[in-house]
């Protein structure tokens, strides 16, 4: 902890030295993130991850293999876990962070959600099947959010989730929430998983009619089915909490919304050899601007790093903005978005989940 408090007590000492006053047009977000001026329509805009450390990365990364394997969660397919390399993920999305519990409870997360994913939605060879995609996920609430019944169908409900390591990894990562953050924190990591679970059911629909979506119906469920409920975390594991009424602000909302958004577009551009692999109808960014378009595939590559660099420059602008006249906790939140951005962006670039090693 220690180590935490030190390394929070430097952020906000070089956080508080920025700009202040009407009229300010930088803040010191932006002399540290040496940001691009130029677009480009073949490289993604963004900057270096703020942190590497391998042996940190390792460390996590160990430490999840081991509660993965406890609870049976990709069970006969440990390799593959271990190759996704979801430490290093936590490493690079979570630089400010030194604390194992807590950078844990990060991959957790992540650990859960891609499993989630992986087994009752994107892969058939795991044996997720679409018809059954609004079932499991309406039961990983459950698992998320406990339902409050009578003595025996409370009963029923844990013994029914106790028998899935999906279900289970799902009730541990909540519960390790609560024991680190606060009330308020877990209503908001359960609100963004919700949220979450629901367009993953809108994107089933899309496979079920093999329906290529329009580009605006697309991203507008692509960016709850994202980062989100990762982002929504970053107070937690760097140990302070952005109270409710801030981070529920329109202006916080929408750059936490770009950021998620952001991040998925990162997943859309470099996953796309893994999708076809796993044998589930679906499309991402490229298809549905090239169906919209009439454009070529890598045209509309081009077109989906153009958006994505977009994206970018509206979060640097509006994150700036807020930078000006932010509390020292929003400070240190909208740092922790960009520093997360550029680490999940480095992890995506570089992990085995989609390269195919």
């Amino acid at each position: 902890m220690n180590n935490v408090a030190n390394t929070l007590d430097l952020l906000k000492s070089i956080l508080s030295s920025g700009p202040r006053g009407l009229g300010t047009k930088t803040t010191s977000i932006a002399s540290i993130m040496n940001r691009q001026d130029q677009e480009s329509d073949t490289e993604l805009r963004g900057r270096p991850p703020f942190r590497i450390d391998e042996p940190l990365g390792e460390e996590i990364n160990e430490m999840l293999m081991k509660w993965s394997e406890s609870i049976g969660l990709y069970e006969g397919h440990l390799d593959y876990l271990r190759k996704c390399n979801f430490g290093r993920y936590v490493m690079l999305s979570h630089p400010f962070s030194y604390d194992r519990e807590r950078l844990f409870l990060a991959g957790q997360s992540m650990v859960a959600l891609f499993a989630l994913d992986d087994y009752f939605v994107d892969d058939q060879r795991s044996g997720a099947t679409l018809d059954m995609v609004g079932r499991n996920l309406s039961l990983c609430m459950s698992a998320l959010d406990e339902p409050f019944l009578n003595q025996k169908y409370e009963n029923d409900t844990r013994n029914f989730l106790q028998e899935n390591p999906i279900f289970i990894s799902l009730q541990q990562y909540i519960e390790n929430t609560a024991r680190l953050g606060t009330p308020q924190q877990v209503a908001r990591v359960r609100h963004e998983d919700m949220a979450l679970f629901v367009s993953m059911c809108h994107e089933a629909t899309w496979r079920i009619h093999k329906h290529v979506a329009p580009v605006w119906e697309y991203l507008g469920c692509r960016q709850p089915n994202g980062f989100t409920p990762c982002l929504a975390l970053i107070d937690v594991v760097d140990g302070y909490e952005l109270p409710h009424n801030i981070y529920s602000q329109l202006e916080v909302r929408r750059v936490v919304k770009i950021a998620g958004l952001v991040t998925v577009m990162v997943n859309d551009l470099v996953s796309k050899d893994k999708e076809l692999e796993a044998g589930v109808y679906q499309f991402g960014i490229r298809e549905a601007i090239q169906k919209e378009e009439g454009c070529s595939y890598d045209e509309a590559h081009r077109l989906g790093v153009r958006f994505h660099n977009e994206l970018m420059r509206i979060f640097e602008e509006e994150s700036s903005k807020l930078m000006v006249y932010a509390t020292p906790e929003l400070r240190m939140f909208l740092i922790g978005l960009e520093a997360w951005i550029a680490g999940s962006r480095e992890w995506h670039m570089t992990s085995d989940r989609y390269s195919g090693k």
